[in-house]
C-alpha cells in the first residue's frame, strides 16, 4: 500500500497540536523557585490593604503597617511584622509580587510561608489569607483564606496552591497577608516565604 501525500499536512497538524498540547497542560520540568526571609529587606515585595474607615479619625483608614523586626524570625535575624486596628471588625493587609512567567500558559503556583502568633486562641480574632492570579490584588474578597491566625502559639507553616491560565503578558501576582475577624489590634509575624511556579 503506497503512501499517501494528501494526507501528510493533517498528519502534520495533528503532531504538532500533540506537541502544543503536552507543553500546555504539563507542568515544566524546570519550575521557577523564589523565596525571601527578609534579610536583605523587602525585595521585590510591596505592602498594600483593603481598609474600612476609623470613625474615631474621620476621613482617615484604620491603622496599619507591616515592617521588618528582629524580636521575632523563623529563621535568620529578621521577620516581617503584620499589625492592624481591627477594632471595625473588617480590614485585610498583605504583602505583595508580581512575578514572569510563560504567556497564555496553563501554570500550577505553590505559595508557602511561616506564619508566627504569640497565642493559641479558640476565637478566630483573623484569618491568614493568601492569593494567587492574574491580576493584583485589591479587595479583601481576592483572597483565600487559608486558616485561623491564632490556630497554634507560635510558628506554624501556611501553603496555598492555584492552577492558573496566563494571558499574553505571562504576569502573575502572588500575595499573603491576614484579615481582620475579631473587633481588636493584632499583631502577627511571617517569615521564609516560598513561591515555585511551573
Amino acid at each position: 500500500m503506497r503512501f499517501r501525500f494528501k494526507y501528510l499536512p493533517t498528519i502534520v497538524i495533528l503532531i504538532i497540536a500533540g506537541i502544543l498540547s503536552v507543553w500546555y497542560f504539563y507542568p515544566s520540568p524546570n519550575p521557577a523557585f523564589y523565596e525571601e526571609d527578609f534579610e536583605q529587606g523587602l525585595g521585590d515585595w510591596l505592602k498594600d490593604a483593603d481598609l474600612p474607615l476609623d470613625p474615631n479619625n474621620p476621613g482617615h483608614s484604620v491603622t496599619w503597617n507591616i515592617s521588618r523586626v528582629t524580636k521575632i524570625s523563623s529563621s535568620g535575624q529578621y521577620s516581617l511584622e503584620l499589625h492592624i486596628d481591627g477594632r471595625q471588625d473588617d480590614g485585610t493587609i498583605w504583602l505583595e509580587k508580581e512575578i514572569q512567567t510563560k504567556n497564555n500558559s496553563q501554570i500550577h503556583v505553590t505559595i508557602s510561608f511561616e506564619f508566627y502568633s504569640e497565642q493559641e486562641s479558640f476565637n478566630i480574632i483573623a484569618g491568614v489569607c493568601a492569593y494567587a492570579g492574574i491580576s493584583n490584588p485589591t479587595l479583601e474578597e481576592d483572597f483565600t483564606v487559608l486558616g485561623p491566625a491564632n490556630e497554634v502559639e507560635g510558628w506554624k507553616r501556611y501553603t496555598h496552591k492555584k492552577t492558573l491560565i496566563t494571558d499574553s503578558t505571562g504576569k502573575v501576582w502572588v500575595a499573603l497577608g491576614i484579615t481582620v475577624r475579631w473587633e481588636t489590634e493584632m499583631t502577627y509575624n511571617i517569615d521564609d516565604i516560598k513561591i515555585i511556579i511551573d
